[in-house]
């Protein structure tokens, strides 16, 4: 079941950070989609539920430290 998540990142310091972000999670199994914007420090990330979770693709992006939270979640 595909879900919708969008996270607040905190500690990007350049415009590279996104793209960096976008290329780890993107290569994660179940997520179709993901927008980071540096400006914002928020992210998007459209995932199937049955192949990963919330939990992971947060975990993925604070090893990368970076420090994401939820800001809205739209089961769909």
């Amino acid at each position: 079941m595909t879900e919708a998540i969008s996270l607040d990142v905190k500690g990007m310091h350049c415009p590279n950070c996104p793209a960096k972000i976008e290329k780890a999670v993107s290569k994660m199994d179940g997520v179709a989609q993901i927008q980071v914007s540096w400006k914002m420090e928020n992210a998007r990330v459209e995932f199937n539920n049955t192949v990963t979770s919330i939990s992971d693709i947060i975990n993925r992006i604070n090893k990368m430290d970076f420090q994401a939270k939820i800001i809205q979640h739209s089961p769909q």
